[in-house]
């Protein structure tokens, strides 16, 4: 298994061990799995988190196409390396579930089934505690506000068309190929997306004209994710119809 992210604490994302006294800063936290096709299933090889930080009393303005956001990502090539993707899924959904202020997702639920079939000889209490919670999406002290994109008003309608009636754009959806983007990378510019998605439509973030997310990623993510692996065997670009309708 690999990892990338652009942050100095990735397994702590909200610096709750570096601050003793003072509450950690209000983040906004967007999940997401980019699966695979192996053996005529989607397999979620791939996973993402997006961090955006929130102002505890106004919008965040965001001007030209100049956002900070932290990530992190894991993928396998391998699908017995799938309980590793699990296991970092279920530590960042545990921390984002008690510290963030908003957990979002698109088709989140399905995100999470997959993965608990995937690993399905362990017990992960982040992907079961979210996975109740998201049943139900009620609120709870001290426990993250629910968003789920498909869910939410408009709701029902795919990703890409939620995004461009927020004014973010464009979003890649449907078959990818393997020599475009390294599936990582689409993992975490849909995170990025779905994230957007919710600051906007809680109006938690503004801005004017369409954000565009391959922007922000080639601007703030060059370094930091991987470039397409030309030997790839392809399996990538198999993602067909059934990941293209979820989205």
């Amino acid at each position: 298994m690999r990892t990338w992210t652009n942050m100095a604490w990735p397994d702590d994302p909200y610096r709750t061990g570096q601050q003793l006294y003072r509450r950690p800063a209000a983040t906004l936290a967007a999940f997401t799995t980019w699966p695979t096709v192996i053996g005529g299933k989607l397999v979620p090889t791939t996973t993402a988190i997006v961090y955006l930080p929130l102002h505890r009393t106004r919008p965040v303005t965001v001007t030209g196409q100049m956002l900070a956001f932290g990530f992190r990502a894991a993928s396998v090539t391998d699908p017995a390396e799938v309980p590793a993707v699990a296991a970092v899924a279920d530590l960042d959904l545990m921390q984002a579930r008690r510290h963030a202020a908003v957990l979002a997702g698109y088709h989140l639920a399905d995100d999470l089934a997959a993965l608990q079939r995937a690993d399905s000889a362990t017990i992960r209490r982040g992907l079961s505690a979210v996975a109740v919670d998201w049943a139900s999406r009620s609120p709870a002290a001290g426990r993250a506000a629910l968003f789920d994109g498909d869910l939410e008003p408009p709701g029902s309608v795919p990703l890409g068309r939620a995004c461009r009636q927020a004014s973010i754009s464009p979003v890649r959806t449907g078959i990818a190929r393997p020599e475009d983007r390294h599936p990582a990378t689409l993992a975490v510019e849909r995170s990025l997306a779905i994230a957007l998605l919710c600051a906007r439509h809680q109006g938690r973030y503004e801005w004017a004209g369409t954000l565009k997310t391959m922007a922000l990623m080639d601007a703030f993510t060059w370094d930091c994710l991987p470039w397409p692996d030309s030997g790839g065997s392809g399996a990538e670009a198999s993602l067909a119809a059934a990941h293209g309708q979820r989205q």
